[in-house]
């Protein structure tokens, strides 16, 4: 196959090798849907069929607690192994509790956020390689993101995705073997099922490293593969893409500017975040779920963040409101006052 030569069309500005400007907290809706439109439309205009996406409390996969990747929606297709052709797409909204334990502890800086929007695909598993070329094709051609600043990390081992990617990528656009073993596996919580991938990292845009914002995986079972799942993730390319300080930054909590700890701004944001999500659900603090226990450890949070930084009710029942208007399609504007009623209940216990 012809190895597709692109060129940037974008002159390279000193701050940002993409020539691109960090876009304010007001529009970064805006950008997060242009890009999962561009997603949605380079997919459909190949033949996949979107998938719709499901409540991140939904219970669909009963080995997550909340829906942390599109491949818990996906799964379905893989049990059943009728992965159909040439695959199907989707956006989904996501949440990663990894961040709740630390909320509370001064001395922790998330690097992620909690909650995110993934975008993936899920081919049938004898389109392995064009699956990687539509990948590719995606960030080259509709992102327009020139051949130098992608960089694919594999390991030598999986022969069938070297081949691939040998076919397509020069050498420089190769990182072998860098990373540790289980860098390179996937489990997805089904028994019988694993997975092989490789990660796909975007210069930085001060042009010194990379960071990975997806990959590519083989599920299979011990006799045969199941299909080919792309996973990317709309905030880290928007991160790479923009230079922007967080990948929180892709959906900001308007209003906490003034707090001068950035550590603590962040946990606050995240905590304000994926309380409110979660709540735009039908979830409640209560109850002995799993899901409940750990939505009251978010909006727990709110009180420790709301005492340190020194805001008053009103002022986070303003901002909590904001972001609820902003992020919440078709909001009633109730979470905000859920959270501060639930707020005033548990500190007036206190007293």
């Amino acid at each position: 196959m012809e190895k597709l030569k692109f060129e940037s069309i974008e002159s390279k500005s000193e701050n940002n090798i993409y020539d691109k400007e960090k876009f304010s907290p007001e529009k970064a809706k805006e950008y997060v849907d242009d890009l999962t439109s561009k997603f949605k439309d380079f997919y459909s205009s190949i033949g996949y069929n979107e998938e719709p996406s499901v409540q991140i409390s939904s219970g669909i996969d009963p080995t997550v607690r909340f829906i942390g990747s599109h491949i818990s929606v996906f799964k379905h297709y893989l049990i059943g192994d009728n992965v159909i052709n040439p695959g199907v797409f989707m956006e989904q909204p996501c949440i990663r509790t990894r961040n709740a334990d630390k909320l509370l502890d001064d001395s922790f800086s998330p690097q992620w956020g909690s909650y995110f929007l993934s975008i993936g695909t899920l081919a049938s598993p004898d389109r392995l390689k064009e699956a990687c070329n539509e990948a590719f094709d995606f960030f080259e051609r509709k992102l327009g993101i020139a051949r130098e600043n992608l960089l694919i990390r594999i390991n030598s081992a999986d022969e069938d995705l070297m081949e691939t990617c040998r076919e397509r990528c020069d050498n420089d656009n190769l990182e072998i073997d860098t990373q540790k073993p289980e860098y390179y596996r996937h489990k997805i919580g089904e028994k019988g099922i694993t997975g092989r991938n490789f990660n796909i990292a975007l210069r930085n845009p001060n042009g010194a490293g990379f960071a990975d914002v997806g990959n590519i995986i083989v599920l299979e079972n011990s006799e045969k593969k199941l299909g080919i799942e792309t996973a990317l993730g709309t905030s880290v390319i928007l991160k790479q893409l923009y230079g922007l300080d967080h990948v929180q930054d892709c959906n900001p909590v308007i209003g906490l500017e003034k707090i001068k700890d950035q550590m603590m701004r962040r946990k606050f944001e995240d905590s304000i975040i994926t309380s409110t999500i979660l709540l735009s659900e039908g979830l409640r603090p209560f109850g002995g779920s799993a899901r409940n226990r750990l939505l009251k450890k978010y909006m727990n949070s709110l009180i420790y963040f709301k005492d340190k930084s020194g805001l008053d009710m009103h002022e986070l029942q303003t901002i909590i409101s904001e972001f609820e208007k902003k992020e919440i399609v078709d909001s009633d504007k109730s979470i905000s006052n859920y959270m501060i009623e639930y707020i005033k209940a548990l500190e007036g216990d206190k007293k």
